[in-house]
C-alpha cells in the first residue's frame, strides 16, 4: 500500500468517526425536542417480565422472552456459567438448531463455520450475523483459515441471544439464517456490582486448563456517571501429541493449547435526565499453539488418545481485535433516539504444515512419506486484516403497551478485508521429479518446464492476496399494530444498497501463473420485508405466524488455475476466469407459540418453519485439485421445527428439553457438460437432521448452603442418505458426519454471603470420553492420510464464581 493510499484510508476513517461524533453532538444538543417522558417510564414498568424470565432485545426493544413473536434462545450469565459455556462452540452445543465447526481445512488450523437452521454455505457474506452489543462483526469468508468470523469468548456477559430465522429487517444482510448476539453488561449508576470467576481443570490424556477473571461496576457520581470494567484470561491445555514421522514415538505432548485474554471498559454518563452517553472499548486476544486435527491412523480414539505424525510444523493461529464504540440515547418522551457508532479492527495470522498436501498433489505420494522427504516441511502463512466502521441511527417509541409500536432506522457500514496467504515450498521441484521417477519419466530441470511458471519470488508455490471492500447503506422500519385487543399485525422492511469491490492477485505453480491481477465490482439494491400476526390469547399464551425475506450480497470467486482443468470441465466453468457470485435469497415462513402453563411450572416455546433458498452461494473444494471455488448452485429448501420445554414440578427440580429437526436439501439438479449431472436434487446439507439437548438440575438446602446437582446431555443425529459417488462435487471416501453425543455433569453449592453470592462446583465434561470422527479430511481423493477433529476428551475441574 502506498503512503498516499494509506493516508486516504486514514482520512476516510477519521471522517467516518467524525460523522459519528457529530451525530452524537447533535443528539446532545436536542433536549428541546423532548416531551414529558413519565408515561413512557411507567409503561416500561408495566411490561415487566414474569419473575425469573429473561428480558431480551431481539426486536431492538427490551421485551420479555415469552412476548417475542420469533424463535429466540436466550441465556443469562448465570445460566451460561451453570452449563459451563465458555465459547461459541459451547453455545452451539447447548442450542439445538445451530451447527458450528470446522469447514475449510485445506490450509492448516481450518476455518470455523456457523449455521442456524441449516442456512450455511461458508462463502462470501456470512449467513449468520455475529453481534457484540449492536455492532455486527462477521466478515466475508473464503479459503484462507485466517478469514473467518470473530467470536468473543464468554466472560462477563449480560446474556447471549440466538435468533433463529432471517433477521434482514432489523439486522441486515449478514443475518439471512439468523443471528448470535453477545450482550455486554451496562455501567452501574447506583450500586456496586461485581462478577468474578476462577476455574481449573484437567483433561484425560491432556494438560491442565485454568482461568481467572474479574468484573466490577460502580457509580463514579451516583445516578450520573458509572462504569463497568472487566479483565479475564484463560489457558486451555492441549490434548494432541506429536509423533516422529518415522519412529512414531511421541516428540511433543499436548500441542494444541490456547490462551485467551479479554479486556473491557464501559463508562456511562447521564448528561441530563434524558440524555445518556456510553463510550466503551472491548479487546480480545487469542493464541492457538497448534491445530486440533489429529491423524486418524495414528490415534487410539477408544482411549481418547489423539495423535499426529504428519505435521512437523506447528499450525498456529493468532487472532486479536479491538472494538471501540459510542452509544448515545436521547429520550424524547414518547420516543427514544439512539445512535450507535463503532469501529472494529481485527488481525489474524495462521501457519500451516502443507507436507502431505504437496506430496499428494505434486508428487502423487500416498500412504508412506518417502525417506528423502522425512524432514519436508512446506507451509502456508496466512494473514488477514479486517476493519469496519459502523454507524446506526434509530428512533423508536417508548411505550411498549401502546396500540401502535414502531421503530425506524438508518444504517451505514464501510468495511475493508485483506486476506493474504503464501505457501512456501522451496523443494517443490524435488517432489515433482519424484512423481516423474515413479512413472518412469525423465526429471524436469525446472518448474518452468513442468508448469510454465517458477516459484513466485523463488519461494512460493502459491501466493494470493485478496482485498474485499464493502459499503452498505440501508433504511429500515418495522411496526406492530394491535388491530383488535390481543391481535397484533407486524409489518417491516429494509432497503439496502450494497457496493462490493474485489481486487485479487494470484501467482505460483499451483495456479499456473507468474502473477495475475483481477478486479471486479458490483452494486446490489435489495428489499427485505417481514410480515407477521401475533395473538396474545392471555398473559401466558402467545401464538404467531410470520414470513420474512433475507438476501445476501454478491461476491467474486478468483480463478482456480490450470491444475483444476478437469474439475472445472466436469462442473462447467472456466478455471482461468474470475467468477461473479450472484446474490442469493431466502423466504422463511414460520408459525409458533410461547406458553407458560400451570402457574409457570411448565414453559413451552415451539416453532415450525419452511424455507425457500434460491441461487445458493456455495464454497466447495474441487475434488481433484483440492482448490476451493465459490459458485451459485441451484435452489434448496429447509423444513423443520424447534421445541423447548422447561418443567419445574417441584421447587427443587428443574427439567429441560430442547429438540430441533432440520430437513435441509437441494431441490434442483445441476446439469453439467455432456449431459452429466453435477448434483442431484435431494442432496442433503451437511447438518444433523435431529439435534436435542436435555438438562436437569436438583437443589437441596444443606445448612446455609444450597447444594445442587446438574446434568446436560446433547445429541446430533447422522444423515443416513447414501453419498452420491458419481457427483464431481463429492469425495466418495468421505462419509456424511456421524451421530454425536456428549454428557456433562456438575455438582456444587451456592452460598449467600454478605459481600457476594458464591458458587463452588465440581464439573465433568464429556463424561463418557466420546470421540466421534468429525470433519474428516484428506488432501485429495487418492490420499490415504486422514485427519479429523473430535470432542475434547473428558475434563474434570472446579469452578468458583462470585456475584453481587
Amino acid at each position: 500500500m502506498t503512503s498516499t493510499q494509506r493516508a486516504h484510508r486514514v482520512s476516510h476513517m477519521r471522517n467516518g468517526l467524525s460523522a459519528g461524533l457529530a451525530m452524537s453532538a447533535l443528539l446532545m444538543a436536542s433536549p428541546a425536542l423532548a416531551q414529558d417522558g413519565g408515561g413512557a417510564a411507567s409503561a416500561r414498568n408495566a411490561d415487566a417480565p414474569p419473575p425469573g424470565e429473561i428480558v431480551v432485545t431481539a426486536t431492538r426493544k427490551a421485551q420479555s422472552l415469552s412476548r417475542v413473536p420469533a424463535s429466540v434462545v436466550a441465556k443469562s450469565s448465570v445460566e451460561l456459567d451453570t452449563q459451563g459455556v465458555r465459547s461459541i462452540a459451547d453455545i452451539a452445543q447447548v442450542t439445538p438448531g445451530i451447527t458450528f465447526g470446522q469447514s475449510a481445512v485445506l490450509y492448516g488450523t481450518g476455518q470455523t463455520s456457523i449455521a442456524i437452521r441449516g442456512i450455511d454455505s461458508a462463502s462470501g457474506i456470512p449467513t449468520t450475523g455475529v453481534y457484540i452489543d449492536d455492532t455486527p462483526v462477521q466478515t466475508r469468508v473464503g479459503v484462507s483459515p485466517s478469514l473467518s468470523n470473530p467470536y468473543p469468548q464468554v466472560f462477563d456477559l449480560d446474556r447471549v441471544e440466538v435468533l433463529r430465522g432471517p433477521q434482514g429487517t432489523l439486522f441486515g444482510s449478514g443475518s439471512v439464517g439468523g443471528a448470535v448476539r453477545f450482550i455486554m453488561p451496562k455501567p452501574s449508576y447506583d450500586k456496586i456490582s461485581m462478577y468474578d470467576r476462577a476455574e481449573v481443570g484437567t483433561t484425560h490424556n491432556g494438560a491442565a486448563s485454568y482461568e481467572g477473571g474479574v468484573a466490577l461496576g460502580a457509580p463514579i457520581v451516583t445516578d450520573k456517571i458509572g462504569f463497568r470494567v472487566s479483565a479475564w484470561t484463560r489457558h486451555d491445555g492441549g490434548y494432541i501429541d506429536r509423533l516422529d514421522r518415522t519412529t512414531k514415538q511421541v516428540t511433543q505432548k499436548d500441542i494444541n493449547s490456547s490462551d485467551t485474554v479479554s479486556l473491557r471498559l464501559a463508562v456511562g454518563a447521564r448528561a441530563t435526565d434524558r440524555l445518556t452517553i456510553t463510550p466503551s472499548i472491548f479487546y480480545q486476544y487469542q493464541n492457538i499453539a497448534d491445530g486440533s486435527r489429529f491423524e486418524v491412523a495414528a490415534s487410539d480414539l477408544a482411549h481418547a488418545d489423539q495423535r499426529l505424525s504428519l505435521n512437523t510444523r506447528p499450525e498456529r493461529h493468532r487472532d486479536d481485535f479491538y472494538l471501540p464504540a459510542l452509544k448515545v440515547e436521547l429520550d424524547l418522551g414518547r420516543a427514544t433516539l439512539v445512535s450507535d457508532t463503532s469501529y472494529f479492527h481485527r488481525t489474524t495470522r495462521t501457519q500451516s504444515d502443507d507436507a502431505t498436501l504437496s506430496l499428494t498433489l505434486f508428487g502423487g505420494v500416498v500412504g508412506t512419506i518417502p525417506s528423502q522427504f522425512q524432514n519436508y516441511a512446506p507451509g502456508t502463512q496466512s494473514h488477514t486484516i479486517q476493519k469496519s466502521f459502523t454507524q446506526e441511527l434509530r428512533l423508536q417509541n417508548n411505550n411498549a403497551n401502546d396500540r401502535f409500536n414502531w421503530i425506524v432506522g438508518l444504517f451505514y457500514q464501510r468495511s475493508f478485508v485483506q486476506d493474504q496467504y503464501a505457501g512456501s515450498d522451496p523443494q517443490l521441484l524435488d517432489v515433482v521429479n519424484y512423481a516423474q521417477a515413479q512413472s518412469g519419466n525423465p526429471p524436469y530441470t525446472s518448474l518452468m518446464d513442468a508448469y510454465g511458471v517458477d516459484l513466485y519470488q523463488g519461494q512460493f508455490s502459491v501466493f494470493q492476496r485478496n482485498t474485499h471492500r464493502d459499503q452498505q447503506m440501508a433504511a429500515y422500519a418495522q411496526a406492530d399494530y394491535e388491530v383488535v385487543p390481543r391481535l397484533k399485525l407486524t409489518l417491516g422492511g429494509r432497503y439496502t444498497i450494497a457496493k462490493y469491490q474485489f481486487e485479487g492477485f494470484t501467482a505460483g505453480p499451483l495456479y499456473t501463473t507468474p502473477g495475475r491481477t483481477d478486479s471486479l465490482g458490483t452494486t446490489s439494491h435489495t428489499f427485505t420485508p417481514r410480515l407477521g400476526v401475533t395473538f396474545q390469547a392471555d398473559p401466558r399464551n402467545m401464538f404467531y405466524v410470520s414470513a420474512a425475506k433475507g438476501v445476501r450480497g454478491p461476491g467474486v470467486s478468483p480463478p482456480v488455475g490450470l491444475t483444476c482443468t478437469s474439475d472445472a470441465a466436469a462442473i462447467g466453468f472456466d478455471p482461468l476466469a474470475s467468477l461473479n457470485v450472484k446474490p442469493d435469497s431466502i423466504w422463511s415462513y414460520e408459525a409458533g407459540s410461547k406458553n407458560r402453563l400451570f402457574g409457570g411450572k411448565l414453559a413451552m416455546d415451539a416453532s415450525i418453519y419452511h424455507i425457500d433458498w434460491n441461487n445458493v452461494q456455495t464454497l466447495l473444494a474441487l475434488p481433484t485439485c483440492s482448490i476451493y471455488a465459490a459458485l451459485n448452485l441451484g435452489s434448496a429448501k429447509v423444513d423443520g421445527f424447534d421445541l423447548a420445554v422447561t418443567l419445574r414440578p417441584v421447587r427443587s427440580l428443574t427439567l429441560g428439553a430442547s429438540v430441533a429437526y432440520t430437513n435441509a436439501r437441494y431441490t434442483s439438479a445441476i446439469p453439467g457438460p455432456n449431459g452429466t449431472t453435477i448434483r442431484k436434487a435431494g442432496e442433503p446439507f451437511a447438518v444433523a437432521p435431529w439435534s436435542f439437548q436435555l438438562n436437569g438440575e436438583f437443589t437441596q438446602p444443606i445448612g446455609g448452603i444450597e447444594g445442587y446437582a446438574r446434568a446436560d446431555f446433547s445429541y446430533n443425529s447422522h444423515n443416513g442418505k447414501p453419498v452420491d459417488v458419481n457427483s464431481p462435487l463429492v469425495d466418495p471416501a468421505l462419509p456424511r458426519p456421524p451421530a454425536t453425543s456428549q454428557l456433562d455433569l456438575r455438582v456444587g453449592g451456592r452460598i449467600k454471603a454478605d459481600w457476594a453470592d458464591l458458587d463452588l462446583s465440581l464439573y465433568a465434561n464429556n463424561v463418557t470420553d466420546s470421540q466421534p470422527i468429525m470433519a474428516l479430511y484428506h488432501d485429495s481423493p487418492i490420499s490415504t492420510w486422514y485427519r479429523a477433529g473430535s470432542f475434547r476428551p473428558r475434563t474434570i475441574g472446579l469452578t468458583l464464581t462470585a456475584r453481587k
